[in-house]
């Protein structure tokens, strides 16, 4: 409860920079974390940790804390998560800056990005930034998880064309204040070579 009323005064603060006024729930970080393979190399990247929810999830669903990279912004937020998970490496930073700060801790192979950022909400200069920083650190194959309490896509139409990147909601969680949408955003190139591969195959 405390982490929630430091959450819901930061809110009252920063409106525009926070998706919401509460946190996530159990129920919406774990379908988020569910969606993540925790096999396999490389780490995954946080952006937006919060009061750390979904940083609880993905260490639940197996993500081991060394391969989990929380990127926040509030320096307030950031002392939350250090203290409540003190083996995650959390980065207090920007995500519009995503490269840099990663490279700046040696990290060179993410292999999905989860972000709770309110991308709907920032300026589009700065939406744009964030998402190209989030695909130019992101393997071919890799994928950029965004949830979000809007009943639109949590992206762009524009910088999703640009981009060329596939949208696919997977989940809508009722189980949550405000209900909320998990999408996946994936590079279409890679969905269609991956199509037809198997229909090669087949």
């Amino acid at each position: 409860m405390r982490h929630h009323l430091r959450f819901f005064n930061l809110w009252l603060k920063k409106p525009g920079q926070l998706g919401a006024i509460f946190p996530s729930s159990k129920n919406l970080a774990a379908v988020v974390a569910a969606e993540i393979d925790p096999s396999g190399e490389g780490v995954v990247v946080e952006l937006g940790g919060g009061t750390g929810s979904v940083t609880a999830a993905l260490l639940h669903r197996g993500i081991p804390p060394r391969d989990l990279v929380v990127i926040e912004r509030e320096d307030s937020l950031c002392k939350i998560i250090r203290e409540r998970f003190p083996h995650v490496r959390v980065i207090c930073g920007d995500a519009c800056d995503l490269g840099h700060l990663l490279a700046s801790e040696g990290l060179d192979h993410v292999k999905a990005i989860v972000s709770g950022l309110p991308l709907l909400s920032l300026p589009k200069q700065v939406e744009r930034a964030i998402v190209k920083q989030c695909f130019n650190v992101l393997p071919a194959d890799g994928f950029m998880l965004q949830f979000t309490y809007s009943p639109r896509p949590p992206m762009g139409r524009a910088i999703a064309l640009e981009l060329d990147l596939e949208a696919t909601r997977s989940a809508f969680v009722l189980e949550n204040l405000p209900p909320a949408s998990v999408w996946i955003y994936r590079r279409r190139c890679v969905s269609v070579l991956s199509g037809h591969h198997l229909r090669k195959s087949a």
